[in-house]
């Protein structure tokens, strides 16, 4: 019998890559992420893996792996930072060191010599500056000695009834004479036999007005500058990180649009999903349980990647395994 891939994740958050990954068949031995409230999340997940809690900077060596995971954050380059921002810059960017983290999952990837890596990339990022800092990471992989394959994924496609959509880097060693990467095909929604996953499937079934489990500051003038609310039978807005731009439970009426960057509320069924739900809306099993407040879970569920990316990324390199 084969042994199992191995992996080695960085950035690990709620680990719901590596979830996905180890639903695929691969098996994490190594784990890292600076986060405490979602190194909890991650460790109820996988108690057995080593899991490195702090600044991956200070970590000089890495186990040795076939797999290099790295869902590391660039958060300048989320949609709500790129509406602040215009014309970026490398000078610009290091107001934010986070967009630079990728040069620690490039130093891991040196060390690993894995045979392939998988990397999560936030989509605004193929379009900032002409898709300069996307450039700048591939270039580093293939100067290491990889073959790249990149593109969007879209989550309801995967059975996520979110309607999310990632760019994902996978990179294969060269020298390993493994055939070129085929993109992912979609298994849910037109041309396939399964419809998408609508928000009712995830959480129609759970408790309308969980106490002590949603946000509920009230909806400020930024909130309303759009619509909030999708229905029971779509699929959710994307679920965010932070609290207070959480969407709205489908309950109640839906939301007016009134003139441009202006919605109005109805009625008084309306409040912000739960973390719960977001998690369920994520894909995450109920066993990922972050701590800390309620805005520290909102962070990690909303920063979080759906385990049925990693699970359909990660499937069609077992073919030549």
């Amino acid at each position: 019998m084969q042994s199992k891939l191995k992996a080695v994740s960085l950035f690990s958050g709620t680990g719901g890559f590596d979830w996905g990954a180890q639903q695929a068949g691969v098996e994490i031995i190594w784990a890292n992420d600076i986060d405490p409230h979602a190194a909890k999340a991650y460790q109820s997940l996988f108690p057995n893996v080593e899991f490195v809690l702090g600044d991956i900077c200070n970590v000089s060596h890495f186990p040795k792996a076939d797999i290099l995971i790295g869902c590391y954050p660039c958060t300048g380059f989320s949609v709500a930072a790129r509406r602040r921002w215009k014309n970026l810059q490398e000078r610009d960017l290091k107001a934010n060191d986070n967009n630079f983290l990728y040069k620690e999952f490039l130093r891991a990837l040196k060390d690993i010599k894995p045979k392939y890596l998988f990397v999560e990339n936030v989509r605004g990022m193929t379009s900032a500056d002409g898709g300069w800092f996307l450039d700048r990471q591939i270039q580093g992989f293939q100067e290491a000695g990889y073959k790249i394959w990149k593109g969007p994924l879209f989550a309801p496609d995967f059975g996520v009834a979110q309607a999310r959509t990632r760019v994902f880097i996978v990179g294969i060693k060269k020298d390993e004479g493994i055939p070129d990467y085929i993109s992912p095909i979609p298994e849910y929604g037109p041309k396939t036999s399964k419809p998408y996953l609508t928000i009712e499937d995830v959480i129609g079934n759970m408790e309308e007005w969980p106490d002590g489990e949603f946000f509920d500051y009230p909806f400020h003038g930024h909130y309303l500058t759009r619509n909030r609310k999708r229905g029971w039978h779509e699929q959710s807005f994307t679920i965010v990180a932070n609290a207070h731009h959480v969407p709205l439970h489908p309950i109640g009426d839906p939301m007016i649009y009134i003139s441009k960057d202006k919605w109005a509320l109805q009625g008084d069924k309306n409040r912000r999903l739960s973390w719960k739900e977001c998690a369920a809306l994520q894909g995450l099993p109920e066993t990922a349980i972050p701590n800390g407040t309620l805005m520290d879970k909102y962070r990690v569920i909303g920063n979080a990647v759906p385990p049925a990316f990693a699970k359909a990324l990660i499937k069609p390199i077992f073919k030549f395994f």
